[in-house]
């Protein structure tokens, strides 16, 4: 344990004079005010504002994520366990919760045990960390309404499905209800309402959760967090939270950028940060500072706490030997402790210990821990032990100001129609009549006041046809109080349906009425302003214009959702209005979950059409994954998104302006096919090529394939050898024996019927009916198989595409064998029980009380497969379930149970009862989940068919 840090009047009152701040007014012997979103917070909660506001610049209070539900130090959650105290002897001075515990999914919820009741259990777990001396913090990981998936499951437009007005509003309501209950019941020893930090609706810069940056405008953003904070404030009477604001990191410094999305004083109190970093390396720690000083800043303007909201190594502490920089920890303190705005952040906190096969991101043990007590040891770093006076001091609660914006629609959204819902929340004025206006117009909508709980005054928009025009328009909510008008507050909308675009145009720019309705369909990432450009244009009398400055930042762009199949075309083109910036233009698609980049040339300053074929693209540097993948038709039918960025580089330009117009997929020149004699529509062009690309090369030198030659004994071994080298299936060039090589091939099944053809031996009579009743094989003759006649070139490749195809659809599909080891199977990240361990070629498994999941990443494609089988060889009894993380977004996809068995044997999981959007990307596979109830369980193979 460090002294123990206190506070005094005049120490609170210096270090608010730090940066330019000052206290808050106050009389002589009053007590300080605090202006909170909550005007009605209790007082401990009040006190807690307070005291994190007084402890700027005195300290900086150390936080860690379920710092007693999961570690490395312990496997079972007792409620006092934890990595940090085993490490240093002290608590960390903030606890983080969040809501996936409430769902289930995280300890100490239980997926057992109703949402109910999990509330109740994170409210205790918030009275075990109020009685460690510790502060509590709740972040929301929320599912996606709109689908059924998990926070990272970005489909289905959840963001703007969920807003007041929206189909999926009731479910986020009823999941508040439940945040509320949690926080109603978090209560102390006297049954005092415990003070929480929420951090709702984190990180939305990004574009990784459902409610990030690409799917909702700022203005639609921000009316989800307003009506966080307005229903849980004002209809639940929910007065014991602060809420903190944290859209993520890597701003720049850039105030206006990292407000982007701000919902307003009145419904924030803590300004947060959220970044990662694995070196702690000086440009890391420059942009960090500067961010923390920027925010600082803000806080002190705006009567606000800033906090470094979350961090972390990133991939967290590796072991002994690959760490990047053990003095990571120390590094990053003493870079914020040396700068005078960023040393003003009131608490730090990193990510959980999720223990089993995780990286923790802080060490118990190895070459990472001397760091990390030097952390701890630092007198700026404060932890548990060190904190005094949390909720006992006395403030004076500033009145609410009064608020009114319109929900719905919200600010930036679009309205396609005439006839659209209004939403008007009105607070803290006692209206008797709103309504709503479109500047410039005569359009005047009434608005009805709230009935019982509801928040909002309601009525509709109407818009004359002729406003349709897909150009922003100026709202106005107009409030009357005894007949006289008391407030009014600004909004817009984009009126008119979104341009309709040829097939393959990403975008003409033609369709925008203005610079808003331009903005309002691109996400911006970094700092950068784009307009609406008549001057220099490709088509057409519009272009897109991007200015950017690499003052405060290495790169910048905009970003659009594109949902199209493009095959079909082969070649891109943009007009590109370049700057002679010499900086890097990087024009960026993602297909079929891959990203793949272009690189135009800003050399000079001529506008020019750039015609890129699609051949040309490749993955991004960053892809490693997936170096090798090109963008093939088949890719090319799943495009979903389109990236435009600018890179510094050493000796570009330090700001620039670039034109961008006539955004299009064209058919262009198909590349070069394979074989000169083999042109796309020859009818087995398909077979052809993946004969190629996946078996062997059977051309010639002058680059002929020779169709219709017959093929060679020893040209049909080799196709046999290279298609399976394991196989020691034999075949001479004639329809017979081909026949039965690839029956062999495809495993020797038994023939739906048999057919009988008299050239055909009694032995062989199973491997012809099988090829000719799956349309492996074709015939002529209804007696006559032909079984000596020769066999095509073209033949062989397209009999031996149908078989694979065949083997794909009808054998297992190994996933591990476990012949050499646990082959990255482990106990699910978010749980604590349980073990795993390879053993004499099996996965081992002891289940820990309620049961585990078993998780292991990995490209997969199940695409066509219908059952996940488990071998299992010994258990003591279970009911398993499979979930599956598919496609880029990792969608989490579950099962239906299996059945309850206490019998080893194969045990089939039925992908048919995944919902229909997840069968249909059962071709991306990144993740397996298997749960088994507790116990022990021996698994030989896990596979799919």
């Amino acid at each position: 344990m460090k002294t123990p840090w206190k506070l005094i009047a005049a120490t609170a009152a210096a270090a608010l004079l730090v940066g330019g701040a000052t206290p808050a007014a106050t009389a002589a012997g009053d007590s300080p005010s605090v202006d909170l979103a909550d005007a009605q917070a209790t007082a401990a909660t009040r006190s807690l504002f307070s005291y994190l506001r007084d402890t700027r610049g005195e300290g900086i209070l150390f936080g860690h994520q379920h710092t007693t539900d999961y570690g490395e130090s312990f496997e079972t959650r007792d409620g006092v366990s934890s990595d940090v105290k085993a490490a240093t002897g002290d608590y960390p001075a903030v606890f983080g919760f969040d809501t996936l515990i409430i769902e289930g999914r995280e300890k100490p919820g239980d997926a057992d045990a109703t949402r109910e009741q999990n509330a109740l259990t994170l409210a205790k777990s918030i009275r075990e960390a109020h009685d460690l001396g510790g502060i509590a913090t709740l972040s929301a990981h929320v599912e996606n309404f709109a689908t059924g998936g998990d926070f990272y499951d970005t489909s289905g437009d959840a963001l703007r499905a969920v807003l007041p007005g929206g189909p999926k509003n009731a479910e986020l309501t009823a999941y508040l209800d439940l945040v509320a209950l949690a926080a109603t019941n978090a209560v102390d020893a006297d049954g005092t309402a415990i003070p929480i930090l929420f951090r709702p609706w984190h990180e939305n810069a990004g574009s990784w959760f459902w409610w990030g940056a690409a799917f909702g405008s700022p203005g639609e953003y921000a009316e989800l967090f307003r009506y966080t904070v307005e229903y849980l404030r004002d209809v639940k009477g929910v007065h014991n939270l602060l809420y903190a604001f944290s859209p993520g990191g890597g701003f720049g410094g850039d105030a206006e950028l990292y407000l982007r999305t701000y919902p307003g004083d009145d419904y924030v109190d803590v300004l947060g940060y959220d970044t990662y970093d694995a070196s702690a390396s000086s440009s890391f720690l420059t942009g960090l500072v500067d961010d923390l000083g920027m925010i600082a800043k803000l806080a002190d303007q705006r009567g606000k706490i800033s906090a470094f909201t979350e961090f972390g190594i990133t991939g967290g502490v590796q072991p002994d030997g690959s760490n990047a920089n053990t003095h990571w920890y120390t590094d990053v303190l003493n870079a914020i402790k040396a700068d005078p705005g960023a040393s003003r952040s009131a608490y730090m906190l990193t990510w959980a210990n999720f223990g089993g096969s995780t990286t923790p991101y802080t060490p118990t043990d190895g070459e990472m821990l001397l760091d990390f007590l030097a952390f701890h040891d630092d007198p700026y770093s404060l932890f548990a032990d060190d904190l005094s006076g949390v909720y006992d001091k006395a403030t004076d609660a500033v009145a609410a100001a009064p608020t009114v914006h319109l929900a719905a629609p919200a600010h930036g959204a679009r309205v396609s129609t005439g006839t659209v819902p209004l939403l008007t929340s009105v607070r803290g004025v006692d209206a008797d009549r709103v309504t709503v206006t479109v500047d410039g117009t005569d359009v005047v909508d009434e608005l009805t006041a709230p009935v019982g709980d509801s928040l909002w005054w309601t009525g509709e928009l109407t818009l004359p046809a002729e406003l349709l025009d897909n150009s922003a328009r100026g709202l106005t909510v107009h409030v009357f109080s005894d007949g006289a008008e008391v407030v009014t507050e600004a909004s817009s909308i984009v009126a008119g349906p979104r341009p309709e675009l040829e097939p393959g145009v990403v975008d003409d720019f033609e369709g925008y009425g203005d610079d808003a309705a331009l903005r309002s369909e691109y996400v911006q990432y970094g700092a950068n302003t784009i307009g609406l450009e008549q001057g220099a244009v490709g088509d057409g009398t519009r272009a897109l214009r991007l200015d950017y400055s690499f003052a405060t930042q290495s790169y910048t762009g905009i970003g659009k959702q594109v949902s199209a199949d493009w095959t079909g075309f082969w070649d891109f083109q943009a007009w590109v209005d370049p700057d002679a910036s010499n900086n890097k233009l990087v024009l960026q698609l993602v297909a079929d979950g891959v990203t793949f980049e272009a690189y135009p040339s800003l050399a000079g300053d001529a506008p020019s059409l750039v015609t890129i074929p699609f051949a040309d693209w490749r993955p991004a540097p960053w892809d490693t994954a997936h170096a090798d993948a090109r963008l093939t038709p088949d890719r090319l039918a799943k495009v979903t998104q389109f990236n435009i960025y600018v890179n510094a580089v050493d000796g570009g330009a330090a700001s620039g302006s670039l034109g961008i117009d006539s955004l299009r997929a064209v058919v262009g020149t198909p590349p070069p096919t394979t074989y000169s004699d083999v042109p796309r529509d020859h009818a087995d062009y398909t077979a052809i090529e993946w004969l190629h690309d996946d078996v062997t090369d059977l051309g010639d030198k002058h680059g002929r394939f020779h169709p219709m030659k017959s093929v060679k004994d020893d040209e049909v071994e080799a196709v046999l050898v290279a298609y399976d080298a394991s196989t020691d299936v034999t075949a001479t060039a004639r329809r017979l024996s081909v026949t039965e090589a690839l029956w062999a091939l495809a495993g020797s099944p038994q023939p739906a019927s048999r057919v009988a053809y008299k050239d055909v031996p009694a032995p062989s009579a199973d491997a012809v009916s099988w090829a000719v009743g799956e349309g492996v094989v074709e015939i002529s003759s209804a007696k006559m198989f032909g079984a000596n006649g020769k066999v095509s070139r073209a033949e062989l490749a397209r009999w031996l595409q149908k078989t694979d195809a065949y083997r794909a659809a009808h054998q297992a599909l190994t996933v591990s064998d476990f012949e050499d080891g646990a082959d990255g199977w482990a106990i699910a990240s978010w749980q604590s029980t349980g073990t795993v361990a390879a053993s004499d070629g099996r996965l081992v498994v002891d289940a820990g009380a309620d049961g585990n999941w078993i998780s292991r990443t990995g490209g997969l494609d199940l695409s066509g497969r219908t059952e996940l089988l488990l071998d299992v060889t010994e258990t003591s009894g279970y009911d398993t379930k499979a979930a599956l993380q598919l496609g880029p977004d990792w969608i989490w996809c579950e099962t239906g149970q299996a059945g309850w068995t206490s019998t080893p044997g194969i045990m089939a999981i039925d992908l048919t009862t995944l919902s229909p959007e997840c069968q249909a990307i059962l071709d991306d596979v990144r993740g397996i989940n298997v749960f088994l109830n507790e116990g022990h369980h021996e698994i030989d193979v896990v596979s799919a068919r």
